[in-house]
């Protein structure tokens, strides 16, 4: 267990970070220099208490967990340097080549870049939850300049939050997140925009489906908070919607001169991208989706998982999709092979619900 940690920024993820640290006992000291979000850190449980300035909060601690913007990084750095001469310092951005250099600049090899790949478009210590990260992979960005004190120390923070830390290189990791991370951000908010210049808004709230929902859920988040991630990671990016542009004009080209083949073939090979990228990596045979309509009442998800495991199939993803007219859903399963999709198949029926395979995610 940590002595004593301290977060400087206590925002959604510090204060994540804050809540899980106490929970287990550790002391947790916060720094922020917005006074009205760090005193609510304190209300929420996320800190012990806050101080005057970062340089007081960071002073005694054995850890400290940079929770800022990625552009306040140098200003950071600098600020507290000088007054941590033995604390590991880790940060929490999502774009680590700049923020690596200026840690490492600031406190040598005690530095080690991380990423938590958890989060959501709420921002603040009011949207703070302990179990953020549970489940969560935890990206840390060692250099040949990091101490092993320095990565076993982040690598135990993420494990005791419940991560899988995993071992990047920065240039490598802002590549991967600017087309996991950045690139998503990005479309979801092209998307809001092209749906709302059509001019009618109250129509497109009462037909937007689940689909829609799901893909432009991020364009809610914080714009100057997105400003200064994709300023941070700007080559990345841009090469990320080169690929991306070059995507759409192959797939109006094919609209355009009706090769449906061709877009079938398209649209299929990222069907079955979809289903194995987000499944588990072992499975007893191909990912099989499987659709069904459920009424909107207590228990049915439970008779539903159960009869999976009555079975003995795994259920890789779920998903319900509610419907706007309330009474009912639909409900979305992946399940590992034919043989035991067919059997899941079969006992549902038997229950009463239609079960149908379905051709794509939505």
């Amino acid at each position: 267990m940590f002595r004593k940690v301290a977060i400087v920024g206590t925002g959604l993820i510090g204060g994540s970070i804050g809540l899980a640290l106490r929970a287990e006992g550790t002391e947790v000291v916060g720094y922020d220099d917005d006074y009205v979000a760090a005193r609510a850190a304190v209300q929420r449980g996320a800190v012990d208490g806050v101080r005057a300035s970062s340089a007081e909060a960071v002073a005694d601690a054995d850890l400290v967990v940079l929770a800022v913007p990625v552009d306040r990084m140098p200003e950071v750095c600098a600020r507290i340097g000088p007054a941590t001469p033995d604390a590991v310092v880790t940060d929490v951005g999502s774009a680590k080549v700049d923020a690596v250099a200026h840690g490492q600049e600031a406190f040598g090899e005690r530095f080690i870049g991380g990423h938590p790949m958890a989060g959501s478009e709420r921002q603040g210590i009011e949207a703070a939850d302990a179990a953020l990260f549970r489940g969560a992979y935890w990206i840390l960005t060692p250099t040949e300049t990091t101490s092993d004190r320095a990565y076993s120390v982040a690598a135990e923070l993420a494990s005791r939050l419940g991560s899988t830390p995993v071992a990047v290189e920065p240039r490598v990791h802002d590549a991967l997140v600017a087309r996991l991370s950045h690139l998503p951000q990005l479309v979801a908010s092209a998307l809001v925009e092209v749906a709302v210049t059509t001019g009618e808004q109250d129509a497109l709230l009462g037909l937007a489906a689940g689909g829609f929902r799901d893909v432009t859920r991020i364009a809610a988040s914080d714009a100057d908070l997105w400003v200064a991630i994709l300023r941070a990671n700007r080559t990345a990016v841009l090469e990320a919607l080169d690929g991306l542009e070059r995507r759409f004009e192959e797939i109006g080209t094919l609209l355009r001169g009706d090769r449906w083949d061709e877009l079938r073939r398209f649209l299929d090979g990222a069907r079955r991208a979809r289903l194995q990228l987000f499944a588990k990596p072992v499975y007893a045979g191909e990912p099989i989706a499987l659709d069904l309509m459920i009424p909107d009442r207590p228990g049915v998800l439970a008779e539903v998982t159960t009869a999976a495991g009555e079975i003995g199939a795994n259920i890789e993803d779920l998903r319900i999709i509610h419907s706007t007219e309330g009474g009912s859903g639909r409900l979305h399963l992946v399940i590992s092979g034919d043989d035991n999709a067919r059997r899941l198949e079969t006992a549902l029926s038997r229950l009463g619900y239609r079960v149908e395979r379905a051709e794509l995610l939505e």
